[in-house]
């Protein structure tokens, strides 16, 4: 009887389904896979980092023409654009509210200065007659100082050998005050016919550049963060100009009176000069106590009249920039003075005395966009005081 065998498919070897010798086939075993090396990180270039800061300081140099009246626009559109927005709460258009406030301003400029160009005239007329009668004054004062001068020539000129023969100077005059004025004016009045229609239309347009800006923002959170940021920036520059306003006028009106009170003529013009100077930090008071302590030295004969007129204002800014300042201003805008000192020296050698006007409210500006962007939280800290 024969034996019945299985089928088996071709191409199958059942011997692969059996058990394995271990001694023919050894176990496969599996190592562990190292790390990858991370790449490593790009370095910056800091000769590249150099060579911009360079060009964009002599784009912002060499454009100063276009970009100040961009500048001073913005800045204040950002303070008059609360006035613009309460006129369209009464039911003024925004074109109507940025004519009625532009027209204001200006009537306000023209008004103190059409007050004060008198006694300006007046005592410019007699300057020339009264710089003799100080520098007089000044060389009695400095006589001692003078002799010792005299002294040192003579022995440089025993000194000297006469073998020597000396070349011959060719000094080169620089032009005038006059003649810088006649040539600056032109562009000063480009500069502020350009500043106010920029700051007409910007007034006119409310938050539209607001609301541009906003709808190229991608995420909602992004939006909402971004209006809370413009809405802070307006309204802590337009706290701190309305608190520096106030200051700088308490000090133009203590300056009129502590001049009445010391008997120096136009008192007034003094104090409207002090106040106008303190926009400008470190500057504006150095100039003012140097007029000051010309017109003290036209205006009186004896020394023990003239001294207390420069001591009196040195006192005043002290009190002021040390004491009345930083109370009122708070915290959360005081600005880091070695910033506000280096942003001064570079903004008015860029754009001359208006960079030094609109040297502070930029950094004020960086500041409070620095305090609410997470990313520029370190430029933050490096302008704030404490």
């Amino acid at each position: 009887m024969m034996e019945k065998k299985t089928a088996q498919p071709r191409g199958v070897d059942p011997s692969r389904y059996g058990p394995r010798d271990s001694a023919r086939e050894p176990a496969i075993t599996v190592l562990p896979q190292a790390p990858r090396p991370k790449p490593p990180r790009s370095r910056p270039d800091w000769a590249f980092v150099g060579l911009f800061i360079l060009a964009a300081l002599y784009a912002f140099h060499f454009a100063r023409a276009l970009l100040l009246p961009i500048t001073l626009a913005v800045l204040f559109s950002l303070l008059l654009s609360p006035i613009v927005s309460w006129l369209r709460k009464w039911r003024v258009p925004e074109p109507a509210g940025a004519a009625v406030v532009l027209v204001a301003l200006l009537s306000g400029i023209v008004t103190a200065f059409y007050s004060l160009a008198e006694p300006a005239a007046a005592w410019l007329e007699k300057a020339p007659e009264s710089l003799t009668v100080a520098e007089d004054k000044v060389r009695k004062f400095l006589q001692p100082v003078t002799q010792v001068q005299r002294a040192a020539d003579k022995i440089e000129a025993i000194t000297r050998t006469t073998s020597s023969k000396k070349p011959r100077e060719v000094v080169v005059q620089a032009p005038g005050f006059g003649v810088w004025i006649t040539s600056q004016t032109p562009y000063l009045i480009t500069g502020t016919v350009s500043t106010l229609v920029l700051l007409y239309f910007l007034l006119a347009s409310g938050d539209l550049f607001l609301r541009k800006t906003v709808k190229l923002i991608p995420t909602l959170r992004n939006k909402i963060h971004a209006v809370e940021v413009g809405n802070e920036v307006q309204r802590e520059l337009g706290r701190y100009f309305v608190t520096v306003s106030l200051i700088n006028a308490g000090l133009g009106i203590a300056t009129a009176i502590v001049m009445k009170a010391l008997g120096m003529p136009n008192p007034l013009l003094w104090g409207a000069l002090a106040m106008l100077l303190n926009y400008i930090p470190y500057l504006g008071p150095t100039v003012c106590l140097g007029v000051l302590s010309m017109a003290a030295l036209m205006s009186f004969d004896d020394f023990s009249h003239i001294w207390p007129v420069p001591a009196a204002f040195v006192t005043l800014v002290v009190v002021e920039g040390q004491l009345v300042q930083p109370f009122i201003v708070g915290r959360s805008l005081s600005l880091n003075p070695v910033m506000v000192f280096s942003a001064f020296l570079v903004l008015g050698w860029l754009w001359g005395i208006a960079g030094m006007f609109v040297a502070v409210p930029i950094l004020v500006t960086l500041k409070v966009v620095c305090d609410h962007v997470e990313r520029f939280a370190a430029m933050g800290e490096y302008l704030g005081r404490n």
